[in-house]
């Protein structure tokens, strides 16, 4: 079935087939498996990723339920357990890059997130070629956030 069907002067457009279908310049099909690649990509990277170094490779906590982001040393007793680093996609509010990194932290048992470092930093606008949609795109240009922290664990 076509995307178009043209009747007496008239273009009827098949909304079914338009949903999933894109087309390429010079008007071949693009599979759907680049289509849903390309989505997926665009899934993942709008998301901040948490990367975590233990300070003690042997030490083994239980994943917590709840993790408190606090902005100074706790008073009751603690340990540091790991060194937290949260990074997004250009612009991605510090909201979302605790959040990430609450949810690390919570997988590695900290009772809490102490961010001691914010080492944003700026990206200019590019120019890549993308072969799937066969042209060149810009790259967003922007501050790209990234911030630093140390999981605690308290001391009971």
């Amino acid at each position: 079935m076509k995307l178009i069907q043209r009747q007496e002067g008239v273009e009827k457009i098949n909304v079914n087939r338009l949903l999933l279908l894109i087309v390429q310049k010079d008007g071949r099909e693009i599979p759907m498996k680049y289509i849903y690649l390309i989505l997926a990509c665009l899934f993942f990277s709008g998301c901040a990723q948490t990367s975590v170094l233990m300070l003690e490779t042997s030490a083994y906590y239980s994943p917590t339920s709840s993790v408190d982001i606090i902005g100074e040393p706790p008073k009751r007793p603690y340990k540091k357990i790991a060194m937290l680093e949260s990074t997004g996609p250009v612009n991605t509010p510090m909201t979302k890059l605790l959040e990430s990194m609450r949810q690390k932290a919570m997988t590695i048992g900290a009772d809490a997130v102490m961010p001691v470092q914010d080492a944003s930093y700026q990206q200019q606008q590019g120019v890549i070629y993308n072969p799937w949609l066969g042209g060149y795109q810009t790259t967003a240009g922007g501050t790209v956030p990234k911030i630093r922290g140390i999981a605690i664990k308290y001391s009971e």
